[in-house]
């Protein structure tokens, strides 16, 4: 299927980066939300992304599509090829909108869910557009990472996967093909990890700060070089076992929520923008920490751009 339009459907931090991605790849792009004043905020907030990408990653490959927005999710069902739905990280509430999407679906468009681990499938089953729809999950910050996860849902129409996978090379991403499981690849990995630092400092072995500090300075430096499965065959399977036959069964394999978070939450510190989390905000700034995390992403992309590991 030719894809000329995109559509986005969506405001928070995943829908308008996206959107910058695919207008600088010269796609013309319709980005919707249901609040008009909140749209009304959206060209300074593309303006500083372009910016941003500008002066730290370069200029756009393509000359850059126009990125309207709009209210009218009829004109986005008339007028999109690909369709991404970047709204809450609520089942009920992207079924609803896909149900509401159903005219692009029925005229041959293609939808996507930005989902990071929801059931691809139940989507398109309680939506009933399940064989026009695809995952295409965007890591955060998605105007910086390159992989995208491409989801194929149980009534997925053939081709849907591969013409995802195509529009995002064209925006310059790198899309991986995978099943439909919870968390697809990379968030089972992550809360694997979260786990596992969470019940270090729950049980306490060693403080918030140690975990994080351990983990960046450690194998976090070689990660983005190295793979977890490329390190095991560079350590060598059987040192790997030899480890494993001793470790593994004294990981935590908790199978629900963890019992620090529950007990953080009840206390109201549910996270940076609470104040308190795991980490008393009031003694740390997020800008800063998130604009050393966008510079370290793009250092990093540039080295291993440089160096073949791109890929």
């Amino acid at each position: 299927m030719n894809v000329s339009r995109i559509a986005v459907c969506g405001i928070g931090q995943m829908g308008a980066a996206a959107a910058a991605c695919f207008g600088r790849a010269g796609f013309p792009v319709l980005l919707w939300a249901r609040d008009a004043a909140k749209l009304a905020g959206v060209p300074d907030q593309l303006a500083k992304l372009g910016t941003f990408l500008d002066e730290h990653v370069g200029p756009a490959a393509a000359t850059p599509g126009p990125v309207e927005t709009t209210a009218d999710l009829g004109r986005v069902n008339a007028a999109a090829d690909l369709l991404l739905e970047c709204v809450a990280e609520d089942l009920d509430q992207k079924a609803d909108l896909f149900r509401r999407l159903a005219p692009a679906a029925d005229r041959g468009a293609i939808l996507a869910s930005c989902t990071s681990g929801l059931s691809v499938s139940e989507m398109g089953h309680r939506s009933g557009t399940g064989r026009r729809l695809v995952g295409a999950h965007f890591w955060n910050p998605p105007h910086l990472m390159p992989v995208v996860e491409v989801v194929r849902g149980a009534e997925t129409e053939d081709g849907l996967v591969e013409a995802v996978a195509d529009v995002l090379r064209r925006a310059g991403k790198l899309p991986v093909v995978c099943k439909d499981v919870p968390g697809f690849i990379g968030n089972r990995l992550q809360h694997a990890l979260w786990r596992e630092a969470i019940a270090l400092v729950q049980s306490g072995v060693c403080s918030a700060a140690d975990v994080d500090l351990v983990a960046r300075l450690t194998f976090g430096l070689r990660l983005p070089a190295v793979g977890p499965c490329e390190n095991v065959d560079l350590v060598g399977l059987d040192l790997v076992a030899a480890i494993q036959g001793y470790l593994l069964a004294d990981l935590c394999d908790h199978k629900g929520v963890m019992p620090a978070v529950d007990e953080l939450r009840a206390a109201g510190r549910t996270g940076m923008r609470a104040g308190r989390g795991f980490y008393d905000w009031a003694e740390r700034d997020p800008a800063t920490l998130v604009a050393a995390r966008d510079k370290q992403i793009v250092r990093q992309l540039a080295f291993l751009r440089e160096v073949g590991r791109l890929g």
